[in-house]
């Protein structure tokens, strides 16, 4: 039974104006008529009415591509619907000036190719939305050369200044470059100019906009410059990134390397120290000395030496040696840290004490350094638990000599804006004010100084609503229904999540319905939606301290749609005409069962793709290939609805017979070695062949003396 409400009992006209009705809600009305003697009976409209209009019109109306006889248009939605869900968008073509316009093509999406073009003709475009009301305005652009367009090849270095990219070593180099460019170029990396292949440690990955590199597990050897190439026959450009590596400084300096004197002659301290950033050369305090014996000796024996040292500042010479040193060799100790000496060494015989031999350059004593070490209180607990609001202050003391670099980070995030470091040369102290779930995680103070380093972390859990949960996917989608599904929020706010509420609405609405309040799993299944509707989903973790964010998609789903991409197209064997490939199924069918997929190739720098066939299975045997030739591969999947978007191969493939070369040798072979020559020492290494050639040698044995057997005579 219908309830109705009252508009207006003052009408005197037969017509009536009805305002403040919500869009895209259907009503139904009745009227009925007043005189003196009363109301009498109710005339009604038979079917509901909807409050509509036609839609606005389209947004940031764009040409995205061309080719000599198609245009590409991209557009936005309007701002609104009109009250009504948009059907289709109409696209309509003329010649430049040409009064007359022409259907150009319709497309459900917010994007669609003009096809049947002629080259070099200038065109103007203009589209139009299309509710059940009628036609929007139009958004119109031009005039568009139809023509092939060349975009010279460029790649971003926004993201590495001046650049550059500093990474420490043992971590991985991973340089990610958007690019562009029209024909699409062909891409290469070099290394200080020479070409750089894939490897077990680098790796390569490129996407229809950016290309990276990946060298696992940095070393000294890794860093130097890496060059990208991009080629499209018309121009071909090269961008550097130069990789510095950072590690600790190495040293070369013998054990038993000292500073010798000869009488008369001056002896150069030195040893090479190597390492990114520039390291800090020290000395220390304890400076050894050492001489050879004097070649004139005075005609006497010489019984001694003597050293002296002084202040570089102070020129004010003083024995070190209390008594005669009679070894070519001494230590002097107990020097003052920080300050700069000389010294000098005297012989002495019978007759006296000869002419001192001055050491050029001073020394500065140093004290010894002591790597970082860290000093925490048995009570002090590495997990910290604060309300919200709350302040949490990590207190650590530390020694070291010289005093150690102090820095606190955040695991996997930055320093909150609001924290507040305080460190002197034994004390470090981070203070956070004011904590909220996104101060919670993991703290690290790291300590370091020229003989070391050392680090501690902290955990800081704030006791506040959840954040927002992790990625939606959803699965099984059929016509008016789909499985929805994601991941648990990073940060629970310190309390076990107890539900989830899920809301959806229409992407033309803004007005958000519940469709469960109360879900205790991470997942949904959501019945009931509209055919051909597009929709947004949100998703709002619950704990014991109320709400958290909610997780909102940024793109609409549609719950009877073409499939999704199939993924992972692999070529798994190729022969001298033919490819295998094989694929996994869509995230999901649209709604509708897969009812096959379609194989699609074309040779690499071609812009024609040629359909191999159709199949129902996941796997295609593709024939007719040229030898030699290198092929790209897609496949896409059909069901009721249409055929989805294609699935590429990663990249190219030669088509040719597969040659496999033999790895290195077992461990379970053996060879007996004869005829060698006792006393000599030999090494040994073992390579593999087959049809294709040899392998590589494998790693040289260890040195081994040709001898017999204990208890066995040498064969005669």
């Amino acid at each position: 039974m219908k309830a109705y409400q009252v508009i207006t009992a003052e009408c005197a006209s037969t017509t009536y104006k009805v305002s403040g009705l919500e869009e895209d809600v259907a009503y139904f009305f009745r009227v009925s008529a007043e005189n003196e003697y009363g109301v009498g009976d109710t005339c009604e409209t038979t079917e509901p009415v909807r409050a509509t209009e036609t839609p606005g019109a389209v947004k940031n109306l764009v040409m995205v591509d061309s080719t000599k006889n198609s245009v590409t248009l991209q557009w936005t939605r309007p701002e609104h619907d009109g009250g009504s869900h948009i059907t289709e968008y109409i696209i309509e073509r003329r010649i430049d000036e040409d009064p007359t316009w022409y259907l150009g093509a319709t497309s459900k999406r917010c994007s669609c190719e003009v096809t049947g073009l002629k080259e070099n003709t200038i065109m103007d475009f203009r589209v139009f939305a299309k509710n059940e009301k009628g036609k929007s305005d139009f958004s119109q652009i031009g005039p568009i050369m139809v023509m092939d367009y060349i975009i010279p090849p460029e790649a971003s270095l926004i993201d590495y200044p001046n650049g550059e990219l500093a990474v420490r070593i043992g971590q991985n180099i991973h340089i990610e470059l958007p690019f562009k460019g029209k024909p699409r170029p062909a891409i290469s990396w070099l290394k200080d100019n020479l070409p750089l292949k894939e490897s077990e440690k680098v790796r390569f990955r490129t996407t229809d906009n950016k290309t990276a590199v990946t060298v696992r597990g940095a070393q000294k050897e890794h860093a130097g410059q890496y060059t990208l190439v991009l080629d499209n026959r018309v121009v071909k450009n090269y961008f550097d990134i130069n990789v510095i590596t950072l590690g600790p400084p190495s040293i070369e300096w013998s054990p038993d390397q000292v500073l010798t004197l000869r009488a008369g002659q001056s002896v150069k301290l030195s040893c090479s120290i190597t390492g990114r950033p520039i390291p800090q050369v020290t000395w220390y305090k304890d400076v050894t000395l050492e001489w050879t014996k004097p070649v004139f000796d005075g005609g006497m024996e010489i019984i001694g030496y003597n050293i002296d040292m002084c202040k570089a500042s102070l020129e004010e010479w003083h024995r070190v040696n209390t008594q005669i040193c009679i070894h070519t060799k001494y230590t002097a100790k107990g020097l003052v840290p920080g300050e700069l000496y000389k010294f000098r060494v005297s012989a002495v015989n019978g007759s006296g004490e000869g002419e001192a031999s001055v050491m050029p350059n001073p020394v500065q004593a140093l004290d010894r350094l002591t790597s970082p070490e860290i000093d925490i209180d048995a009570n002090f607990k590495q997990t910290h638990i604060v309300k919200n609001g709350g302040t949490v202050t990590l207190q650590v003391a530390f020694r070291g000599k010289p005093a150690p670099l102090a820095t606190w980070s955040k695991v996997d995030g930055e320093l909150p804006v609001v924290a507040d470091v305080n460190t002197t040369d034994f004390c470090s102290t981070l203070t956070i004010e004011g904590c909220t779930r996104y101060e919670a995680g993991k703290y690290t103070l790291s300590l370091e100084n020229n003989s070391g380093r050392k680090s501690i972390t902290f955990t800081v859990k704030v006791l506040d609503t959840p954040g927002p949960p992790g990625t939606i996917i959803f699965k099984d989608v059929t016509r008016g229904a789909l499985t929805m599904m994601w991941d648990a929020p990073t940060n629970d706010g310190g309390s076990r999540i107890h539900h989830y509420i899920v809301d959806k609405r229409e992407a033309s609405r803004l007005a958000w319905q519940e469709v469960s309040t109360k879900c205790s799993r991470q997942m949904i299944r959501i019945t009931g939606l509209d055919i051909g509707i597009p929709y947004l989903f949100r998703v709002i973790a619950v704990n014991q301290y109320g709400q958290g964010e909610p997780h909102e998609m940024t793109e609409p789903i549609i719950a009877t749609e073409e499939p999704a991409p199939p993924k992972r197209l692999d070529v798994v064997d190729t022969t001298n005409s033919t490819a295998s490939l094989a694929w996994l199924k869509p995230e999901h069918d649209g709604g509708s069962r897969i009812r096959g997929y379609i194989v699609e190739f074309k040779a690499k720098g071609s812009d024609r793709w040629v359909v191999s066939g159709e199949t129902k299975s996941q796997n295609m045997l593709v024939e007719g290939l040229i030898e030699n030739t290198e092929y790209d591969f897609r496949v896409r999947a059909k069901n009721d609805a249409g055929i989805s978007e294609p699935q590429g191969t990663f990249s190219s493939v030669v088509i040719k017979e597969p040659r496999i070369e033999p790895t290195l040798p077992c461990l379970e072979c053996h060879y007996k070695v004869s005829n060698l020559i006792e006393g000599l020492e030999y090494q040994f290494r073992v390579y593999a062949m087959n049809i294709a050639g040899l392998s590589k040698a494998s790693e040289a044995s260890r040195p081994v003396v040709a001898l017999n057997p204990v208890g066995e005579e040498k064969n005669s």
